[in-house]
């Protein structure tokens, strides 16, 4: 079922910001609309487009774990500083804009300017004229813009990134805003003309090239964008690009566009009482696609809407692995999108020879390990290094396998990815794990991100609750792998039984460390990690229950002012790990209400000021989105240990309202339709795509299917059948 119209980006110009604009993007190139209409500014994105050149001074040759160790446990800040969080500040390596086009010769003065999610083309209009058509052809790096015959007259301009070239001053910036583009020194553009295409190329550095190139057919206009290994290349390819894409024709380009978004938005749909969720879910399903796409890069912070306002992206466009990319590919297994999530799960095995190096040359261990704030080859950027350096993020990258196993019952997979990932990292993390002086094993170092910032008590007595967590969802992860490969040994067990348990306080429930409470409000609720993302804790557990309870009153108890947008998506988990569908409304309508932009996008910070929280600023970055997206599928679907449950966590207000959704994904690749009517009859319908048994805790019964098979229900809260 297509998106409601509700759910697509209306907006008046013009449009004043790069950060409000129409987002196009098909995985391969990202647009950004906005401007006036007369002066319409188009930016263009590569997927992967990244300066990978590194500054002269290279990492300090101290840049090591043992080192960092020493410097910890001596309380130095300012050296711990300096040689692990000074690289941060070098401009590159750095995600790169490719340029942006200008089309002059519209009319002038307001315009309404839609985006169809359900197409994916944008329109701009004048008293219900339309003006200009859009759409980012799915499947090639292909831009297509159609004009009415009144403005074929309409031109078309092509303009490289305010590039530095080493002689101009530039503007540093700090991590949040890094700066000018002019300080990426970078040799001038080739300008492109042969047989109507105008353009550029562009030498990035040794390993890199782009081509950005557009040509006016009449009423169409095409342009489109190439990376290679070097010009020539990159020139070669876009001309082809160009050529094909003319010799196809606009409308034909249109219709094999829109065939893939219908079959796209048929894999899954919901239909909700509350059209502020509905917007979440459909919008994030919408910058998925147009983010992440089979066989091209994974979306970093901003996926593949690089900032387009001469200045280097927020947090250079990286890929933080201490939160951000877990979420940013949280929710695309129970949308029933494996495909555009698994983009990300390619990558991270492509970096093995990476993590296994970083591992040795770093941490000075066997196994894989990944700096958790790196660059698209898996480089380490620096950072503060207690959470940019933190072993057991690599833990939570671990996680994302399994899942991907757990939702699709994909055995195969689980043998050749999931057992080889997990063993690999815990090789690592066992050469770093040390016997205490009680006989567990500790860390040499712990943190839980982000507390304390990068002060000296950053550093928490091993292991904070957020590493425990993460070690003891390694191994006892492992030891199930095992036993499902039918190959199972006693070593992971026999390591998980020397961790200590969880440290908790009896009226904050889990602690930061062994330690010390969260005494204050924070954007990250990395100590209780266990509870979510995890899930090792159960509601249905009364001691459990108790510690969630206390957790999540706690946290309630301190505040949102020092939460960032992430925050709320994150709270309405917690809320909905106790089945408090009211709580988790409440925290999904204030991040919506607060913290998008009026296009969807998460601006990070209360923007407008409205008080809810202390940040007032709006970089940009997409894992909020994915992760409310997220929370509104868990407040529909329960998928545990096999055992199924639909509205998990019901908001009082929607008890007697309509309420549906079909084929989100469950444990083993079970796919759930579910529907409620206002006079409260049930329907419930189950698809089997690998053989299997689930208990539905609805209708309270097991149901065996093999893969292909369907099973219905219906039911009355009198007279459930």
């Amino acid at each position: 079922m297509l998106p409601q119209k509700h759910c697509n980006i209306n907006l008046t110009g013009p449009i004043p910001r790069w950060d409000e604009a129409i987002p196009l993007g098909n995985g391969i190139l990202g647009s950004l609309f906005w401007g006036p209409m007369e002066h319409l500014r188009i930016s263009v994105d590569i997927a992967g487009l990244w300066l990978r050149r590194r500054p002269e001074e290279k990492l300090d040759k101290e840049f090591t774990y043992a080192k960092l160790v020493e410097l910890a446990r001596k309380g130095d800040v300012a050296e711990t500083r300096r040689i692990f969080d000074t690289p941060y500040a070098r401009p590159t390596p750095t995600k790169i804009p490719a340029g942006h086009l200008f089309l002059d010769g519209l009319p002038q003065g307001s315009y309404q300017a839609s985006l169809d999610l359900g197409t994916a083309v944008a329109s701009f209009s004048q008293s219900g004229r339309t003006i200009l058509r859009a759409c980012l052809c799915m499947g090639r790096p292909v831009g297509v813009l159609m004009l009415p015959e009144a403005y074929r007259d309409a031109e078309l301009t092509v303009e490289r990134p305010s590039f530095g070239n080493g002689t101009q001053a530039a503007e540093a910036g700090n991590s949040v805003s890094p700066g000018s583009l002019q300080q990426l020194a970078l040799p001038d553009a080739i300008p492109e003309t042969e047989d109507g295409m105008i353009g550029f190329s562009q030498k990035v550095d040794d390993r890199t090239a782009y081509t950005l190139l557009c040509k006016k057919c009449g009423t169409t206009l095409y342009y489109t964008a190439v990376q290679a290994e070097n010009v020539e290349k990159a020139s070669q390819l876009a001309k082809l690009e160009l050529c094909a894409a003319e010799d196809m024709g606009a409308e034909k380009l249109l219709q094999q566009h829109k065939r893939w978004w219908q079959q796209y938005w048929g894999k899954s749909s919901l239909q909700l009482p509350d059209e502020t969720l509905e917007q979440l879910w459909y919008r994030a399903n919408y910058f998925l696609a147009a983010g992440s796409e089979p066989g091209n890069a994974p979306m970093p912070l901003q996926g593949v809407w690089c900032a387009d306002d001469d200045q280097l992206p927020p947090w250079k466009g990286d890929y933080h692995n201490d939160l951000n990319t877990q979420f940013t590919y949280c929710h695309y297994l129970t949308a029933n999108h494996p495909e555009q999530g698994k983009v990300f799960l390619d990558y991270l095995w492509s970096l093995r020879p990476q993590a296994a190096k970083f591992a040795r040359a770093f941490y000075g261990t066997a196994g894989v390990c990944l700096p958790s704030v790196m660059d698209i080859d898996g480089g380490a950027l620096g950072g503060w290094p207690m959470y940019s350096l933190s072993p057991t993020n690599q833990i939570w990258l671990c996680q994302m396998f399994y899942e991907y196993y757990r939702l699709t019952g994909d055995k195969e997979f689980l043998r050749t990815r999931v057992e080889p990932y997990f063993t690999a990292t815990a090789a690592c993390l066992e050469e770093l794990l040390q016997e205490g002086p009680d006989g567990k094993l500790v860390l040499p170092v712990s943190s839980s991100p982000e507390i304390h910032d990068d002060e000296a008590a950053s550093w928490l007595t091993p292991n904070s609750n957020y590493d425990l967590a993460l070690l003891h969802y390694l191994f006892h992860t492992l030891v199930q792998i095992e036993y499902q490969l039918s190959k199972p040994r006693s070593h992971w067990h026999a390591i998980e039984a020397k961790l200590a348990p969880l440290s908790v306080d009896t009226e904050t429930g889990l602690m930061l460390s062994p330690d010390e409470t969260l005494q204050e409000t924070h954007r990250h609720f990395s100590h209780a990690m266990a509870i979510e993302p995890l899930c090792m804790l159960r509601y249905e557990n009364p001691q459990d229950r108790s510690v969630i309870d206390a957790t999540v009153d706690h946290l309630v108890h301190l505040g949102s002012g020092q939460w960032v947008g992430f925050s709320f998506g994150w709270m309405a988990l917690l809320q909905i790990a106790r089945s408090n569908g009211n709580g988790a409304l409440y925290e999904l309508h204030r991040f919506a209400e607060h913290f998008l932009s009026r296009n969807g996008f998460h601006l990070n910070g209360d923007y407008k000021n409205s008080g809810v929280c202390d940040f007032h600023y709006r970089p940009f970055t997409l894992e909020a989105d994915f992760l409310a997206a997220h929370a509104v599928q868990k407040m529909l679907l329960r998928s545990e240990k096999n055992h199924i449950e639909v509205l998990p966590a019901c908001p009082q207000g929607w008890k007697n309202e309509p309420v549906a959704f079909q084929n989100l994904r469950a444990e083993n690749g079970l796919l759930i339709s579910y529907q409620r009517t206002a006079d409260g009859k049930h329907s419930l319908t189950v698809k089997a795509t690998q053989d299997g048994s689930w208990y539905l805790c609805n209708t309270h019964c097991w149901v065996t299917l093999q893969a292909g098979q369907t099973q219905s229900y219906q039911w009355t809260e009198e007279n459930k059948k």
